[in-house]
Formats: C-alpha cells, structure tokens, sequence
C-alpha cells in the first residue's frame, strides 16, 4: 500500500521530452555503429566491420540485461534520472572509446598477447553501447507511455540515424562527427532530465553538450587534434599530411608537393628513375596512389611508357578509354600522353575528383582537358547504363591495401573481380577492344587468369589462349583481354615495347612457352575444367562471382591450420593476416559474451530458475504441485518447480531465442554482402540494410501484437514465411539483382529497400512472439532468453564470414533459412500445452516490456 502511494505521489514524466530523448539516443547509436565502421576502416581493415555491429549487439544486450537485474533503480519515480544520468555516461563514452581506438595499435602477430590486446579493443568498440542499451531498454520497458508510441520512436531513431551519417562525413572528419553524436546524446539526457523536472541533471546535461559541442568545432578546425596514429599495424606521421578529407567510404589523406623519384608501379627494368614533382594520396591509411605535376605539359610525363600498367597504349594508342579508378590521375595522364581522344574516368570516391578539380589537382592539367571526362560512380554501374563503346578499358591496381590484407570480407573492390562485371565490361569494347587489368605478380595472377578465361567462356569463346596476353614487370602483372583473338601485329607490338623498356612477356598467342600453372587454366575447355584446375588443397584460384566475390582471399579454410605453401608470397600474407583477424575477433567476442552476459546470468540462476527441483506435472508424471503453491513460491522468490518436461520446453525456449539470433546475424552479413556488390560500397550498404531492417522489423514487431501468432497453428506461419524469404533471396537474386545493376543510384538503393523490408517485417514477429510464447510459464527466465539471443548474434557474426568464404552468399542465406526451420519443433514443444500459471514478482518483465521486447 505504502509503494503504491510512493508511485502515485512520484512526479509524472512529460511524454514530450521523454519521446525526444529516447529518439535522440537511438539515431545516435545506429550513427555511432555506422562511423566506428568508417574508423575501423582506416584504424584496421574492413573485414572488422562485422566486428562492430557484433560488439554493438554485444553492448545493448549487456545493457538490457543490467536494466533487470536493477530494476529498483529503473521504477517510474526514478526513470527520469536514472535515464539522464545513462544518457549522460553514454555521452561520455563515446569520446573515451574513439580516444582508445585510436591509441591501441592492433596487430596480428601469433602471440598470447595480441588476444589480450584484442580483447581491449573490442571492448573500446563495445564501451558506449552498453550505456545506450540500458537507455533503450529501459525506456521501452519501464515507462507507462503507450508502447507502441514509445517503440516507434525507438524505432525511427534508429532508423534515421545510420543515413544521416554521410551528411556528417561531408563537412568533419570521422572523430569530430563522434563528438557531433556525444553531444547529441548530452543533450538526450537533458530532454530526459526535463521530462522528470531533475534541474540539476538538465543542467548536467545541457553542460556537457555544450562542452562536446565545443570539442568537436576544435577538432574539426585543425589537422593537429585527436586523429589516429596508428594505422592499419604502423605510426602515422602526421606531419606529411597537407590535407585530410573523409566522406562515407573513405579517409583521403594529400602529402605535400615534393620533387622526387617517380612512383613506379611496375618500372622495365631497362628505364631510367626520373624525378617528378608530385603528391602522395592516400587512402585509408595505406593504398597510395601519386598525383603527378606536367609542369612542362604532358610530354614531361614520358617515363609513364615505362610502366607496365600503361603497356596497352602501344598495343591500341588511339580512339576511346574507359579508366576505372581515376586516384591521382596517371592513369588519364598516360592516356592523353598517348593521343586517345576521348577519356573517361570513373571513380567511386567523391573526395578524389575534388582534389584534383581543386588546386591540387590543376598541376596535372587532366580536369580541363577536353578530351577528359570525368565520372563520380561505381564502374558496373556507369558502364552497364551507358551505351558507349570503347576500344580500351582500363583497371590498373584499383583495391586498397585493406582489400589485398583483409583477404575478402566486405570491399567494394570485390565487385570490379567477377566474372559478372568481366562479362560486362568485354560487352563494352567495340570489336577488337582490349580490357585491361594490372594487378600484382603474386599467386593472384593464377586467379586473375582463371577469372579472365572463365569471363570469355561466358562470351562464347571458345580457345581463351588465343584472346589473353600477360606483360609483368617486377611486382606488377598488366593483363590484356579482348573479345576477339589478339592479332599477329598486337603480338608483336607487345614484344617490340617489352624488348625496349624491360618487361617481360609471360603469356601471348604467339608465346612459346608458358607457365605451368597458367597453361594449365589456359587450356581449360569448360568452366567444370576451369574449377578443376584452379580448387587446390590449400588454395583456391577459382574465378570469382557475384555469389562469391572474394578474390582477394586464395587460403581456403580448410588449410587454416596448416602452413602455407612454398609457392605463396606477398597476397597469402595479407590473406594470414585476415584470417587471423577474423578468429581473434571470434575469440574476443566469445570472451566477452561468456564475462559479460553468460557468467552474470549464471550468478543470478537461482533467482531465475532452479534445475532438478520437483518433478514435472506431465501426465507420464504423477506428483505436481498445486498451482497455488508453484504462484506462492514465484512470490516469494523461491525456485520455481522445474521437473524434466519442463526442462525440455526450457531448453527449447532457450533454443529458440538463440537461434533467433543467429539465423537474424546470418541474414543480415549476407544482405550486406549482397547489396554492397548493389550499391557499390559496403558502407552504402550497411547504411541502407541497417536503417530499413531496423524499421521493418519495428513495423513487424508492432503488428505481432495484433495477431494470433502465439498459438497454434498460426505460430508455425512465421518461421516459415522467414524461411521462405530467404529461400527466395537465396535463388532467385541473380536474376533479380540483374534488371537493376544499370540503373541509378536512386533506383539501387529503392531496390535495397524493396528486399530487405518483407525481410525486415518478417524479421520483425520472431522476438515478440517467442515472447509472448514463453512468458506464461518462463517468466523469470526472461534475461537468459534476451542473453542467449544477443550471444547468438554476436558469435554469428563471424561465422557469417566463414561461412560465406568457404561457400558462398547462396548457401549462407540458405543456412539462415534452415536455422528458422529450427523454431518450428522448438513452438511445437512450447505450444503444446497449456502453460502453468504466473507468478507476479518486481523483478519480472510487465506485459507492456514483453511487447516491446
């Protein structure tokens, strides 16, 4: 009687401020995940993208899971400050974690410690997000607000917040646009302060905005604030960069002008090393590309004859050039050099073309030329809607060093190494077109070679050996394919060049002799003889797809544990490193799952459950409490009677939530595989999947509520349209996938939406009613369900990578299709009857918090 006339007496919260904050702290988040991508992206490789959205899991499920096991201090009389002061530490984690991403200097080296060091970076990217998993959570579960009104602006928060980070790219760099966020975030406490009349924490609050919002104008005003030094394993000098330039899939870094020795790629060993004055760019941290001065006009830019990425020009010198990749331009450079009369140039990243149509770039007299035009997009995607025909097309080195080191997990890269964009790119010649491709002269010319070989087999040709050629020069290997066969002249025009300035013709019609390896994929008569050929023990050089566009990664799984062969250098290292990488991040997800959820609900067991206490009250099972005494123990706190049937609907429910939540990881890494090939970045990716999935399964969840899909039989209907989905997902997206990869950015991204929302929605329904399923008779077992769900999630993140390595989006959206199928015998024990009768405790979950669960 007293608590109820405390409750009554508590100051009630305004809806108003309360709905403001929580929407700010959930745009926030899905902000927060999206930039630490970004950063990771520079700091490390992008294969750790999975490693954020699983630490991100990792972190809300903690978060959820500290609001029941304290609830005295989330009752409504205390909500409102309980919430600011959350918020608040959430604004304050945000800096502290970037602070540690950035002096932590990750590495992958084969010792106990680098698990240590794992294990501390992994929680810097966790750290913020526990804070906003006890805002959310508590928020949705413990306010008398309407819950579908409170769920929907948690859910358009969220939805929100991941498209709104390109906008922050576009005018502060990636620490400055964390500050952005935190202060957003001090502010969210104060719109919670205010809805709870907390003076003192409004004025915390609005305090510390302020005062984030001051550090990030500072940061944002010079190159000399809180900016990483180490990248990708080694110190950044700070004191060669000239210009710093982020946007949504990328940091561009410019070095000062210098005059110096030319960058080769691939110099003929019979050239001499001129100097040229130029700049170095540098892309996320690592891949270099130069921007050259003509300061005494093209013609100064001779020596690019002597790189064998330009060996094309002597081969087709004149008409029409596609380059893909602009970087510094040497590339249009080489090609204007050469008298081509029209040059296109397309390049993906923004920040590139403005440097060189900046001042920067005026010095290379490329952006006014008027033969040149320059593209902003994703090469399939300008080449397939344009109907332009070429006589060259050129792709000289276009990867970065995160995609050569992370082996294949998620790059934009991916998409130009198919057979699907090869394809395309030999229906762009005009007859006797040449495509071009250099990349480096490791075990990868193997798979470069399949891959080119496959692509004309798919063109109709019928003797591949006669239609390649293959010119290196040391570290670099250029590649020439053309539709129709190379002629006697090409021939001999490749040899006349590689006589003069060095190079070395390893493959051509009229070559005498070949390597084994490559005669081998050469000769191949069909694509099953192509696969045979190039699927080795330990290494796979098979042409890569759109199902599997991993042609950085030639280690196979299965030779993991073994050393690598003799023949492989330079690329396979890159490839150890990923691989390495990704099962460090497994372990240090496992880790910190264990600690931080598993163990804390291990403790906490004999409040939630008591195993082998009274027997069951299954018929084969005479002796049952009554009903009254199972409620007076639930009362009182005692074990909840616990016999072997319902150790069986146990484990079933427990089997439920955490399939759940793998079968959800290994949809969603295989949707962002998928459409980032779409997109043509995976940040445009993430961005898109993470805010349409988040409000579709918003939407989902919201019309469980109003539908009879916790009995049966309407609750096998679920898990099947789940199944179903992804089944069709997973065998028909060539052909869907097919009509748009022409089409406008616009148009990609509303195809996007249109797979992933049904998903979404469908998504949507699995937590609400697995819910509402259990809850009569598993009540206190609520945070062990909302745990094993999380860990699911985030243990399924690198399996997810695994599994799409080793074969394939196809067969990982499959198996995410198969772990739904599992719900079905797990409602079927869970529904099969009836279920006994509640007890009422504090510390059980309300009705209104199950709902939005």
């Amino acid at each position: 009687m007293l608590a109820e006339c405390a409750v009554d007496s508590a100051p009630k919260l305004r809806q108003g401020p309360f709905l403001i904050g929580l929407f700010l702290v959930t745009a926030s988040t899905l902000a927060l995940e999206i930039l630490n991508t970004r950063l990771l992206s520079v700091l490390t490789w992008y294969s750790l993208a999975f490693l954020v959205i699983a630490m991100g899991l990792f972190g809300l499920t903690a978060g959820a899971l500290r609001v029941y096991f304290r609830a005295e201090e989330y009752r409504e009389e205390r909500l409102a400050g309980s919430l600011a002061r959350d918020a608040r530490h959430l604004a304050l984690a945000i800096p502290v974690s970037y602070v540690l991403l950035l002096v932590v200097p990750l590495r992958t080296d084969p010792v106990a410690t680098t698990v240590l060091l794992f294990l501390v970076f992994a929680s810097a990217i966790a750290l913020p997000f526990y804070p906003a998993g006890v805002v959310v959570a508590a928020a949705v579960t413990k306010t008398r607000f309407p819950v579908g009104r409170v769920y929907a602006v948690d859910l358009v928060g969220a939805a929100l917040g991941a498209p709104i980070v390109p906008l922050l790219l576009s005018f502060a760099d990636a620490g400055s646009a964390l500050f952005l966020v935190a202060s957003v975030c001090a502010l969210a406490s104060a719109c919670f302060a205010w809805a709870g009349a907390e003076r003192r924490q409004l004025s915390l609050g609005l305090v510390l905005a302020a005062a984030l919002l001051t550090a990030m104008l500072v940061n944002r005003g010079t190159l000399h604030g809180l900016a990483p030094l180490w990248v990708k394993g080694r110190p950044e000098v700070r004191a060669l960069v000239e210009q710093e330039l982020w946007n949504s899939h990328s940091r561009v870094v410019v070095g000062p002008a210098a005059s110096g020795p030319v960058s080769f790629w691939g110099k003929g060993v019979r050239c001499p090393h001129p100097n040229v004055v130029q700049r170095g760019i540098e892309i996320d941290g690592h891949a270099m590309t130069p921007l050259y001065h003509a300061d005494g006009g093209l013609e100064s830019l001779r020596f690019l004859d002597c790189d064998v990425t330009n060996v094309v020009h002597r081969v087709r010198p004149k008409g029409s050039i596609a380059i893909i990749g602009v970087g510094g331009s040497r590339d249009l450079q080489a090609a204007l050099l050469h008298g081509h009369e029209k040059v296109v140039g397309i390049e993906l990243n923004a920040r590139l073309l403005e440097i060189l149509r900046g001042p920067m770039g005026a010095p290379t007299l490329v952006p006014d030329h008027p033969a040149v035009q320059l593209v902003h997009g994703e090469a399939r995607s300008v080449l397939a809607r344009t109907n332009a025909r070429f006589d060259v097309i050129q792709m000289s080195l276009i990867d970065t060093w995160a995609a050569t080191g992370a082996g294949a997990h998620a790059l934009g890269e991916n998409g130009l190494y198919t057979v699907e964009a090869w394809h395309l790119f030999l229906n762009r010649l005009k007859p006797g077109g040449i495509f071009t491709v250099s990349r480096w002269a490791t075990v990868e010319t193997a798979r470069l070679m399949g891959l080119a070989v496959a692509a004309l087999q798919r063109s109709g040709v019928a003797e591949p050996h006669r239609h390649l050629a293959l010119v290196s020069s040391g570290l670099v290997s250029s590649l020439l394919v053309s539709v129709d066969p190379l002629t006697e002249a090409d021939s001999q025009a490749l040899e006349a060049i590689s006589a003069e300035k060095g190079f070395v013709v390893v493959v051509s019609p009229n070559s005498p002799s070949r390597p084994e390896r490559l005669a081998q994929i050469l000769d191949a008569k069909s694509p099953e003889e192509l696969e045979r050929i190039t699927l080795l023990p330990e290494l796979d050089f098979t042409p890569s797809t759109d199902d599997r566009p991993f042609f950085f990664n030639v280690v196979r799984p299965s030779a993991l544990w073994r050393p690598p062969p003799a023949i492989t250098q330079g690329t396979i290292e890159g490839n150890l490193v990923a691989t390495r990488t990704l099962l460090l991040a497994l372990l240090s997800s496992t880790l910190l799952v264990t600690g931080a959820i598993l163990l804390p609900l291990w403790r906490r067991r004999r409040t939630l459950t008591s195993l082998g206490s009274l027997p069951d009250s299954s018929p084969e099972e005479p002796a049952r409490p009554s009903s009254e005494a199972t409620r007076t123990a639930a009362v009182r706190g005692a074990p909840t009677p616990l016999g072997a049937g319902r150790r069986l609907r146990l484990a079933a429910a427990l089997g439920y939530f955490f399939c759940i939540g793998v079968g959800f990881m290994l949809a969603e890494i295989a949707l962002l595989q998928r459409l980032s090939l779409v997109l043509g970045h995976p940040i445009y990716s993430l961005i898109v999947v993470l805010a349409s999935l988040v409000a579709a399964a918003g939407l989902g969840s919201y019309l469980s509520d109003r539908l009879p899909l916790d009995r049966r039989p309407w609750c096998f209907v679920y898990p099947l349209m789940i199944a179903g989905l992804l089944v069709l997902v997973a065998l028909g997206w060539g052909r869907a996938s097919a009509g748009v990869a022409s089409a406008e950015l616009g148009v990609r991204v509303a195809f996007a939406v249109a797979i992933t929302c049904p998903l979404g929605v469908a998504f949507g329904f699995a937590f609400p009613c697995g819910i509402r399923v259990v809850r009569a008779e598993f009540e206190r077992e609520t945070p062990w369900l909302w745990g094993l769900n999380g860990v699911g999630s985030v243990l399924a993140s690198s399996l997810a990578i695994i599994v799409a390595l080793a074969y394939g989006l196809t067969w990982l959206t499959l198996l995410s299709a198969g772990i739904y199928l599992l719900l079905l015998p797990a409602l079927w024990l869970l529904t099969g009857r009836p279920a006994p009768e509640r007890g009422t405790t504090d510390d059980v979950p309300s009705d209104g918090e199950l709902e939005s669960a």
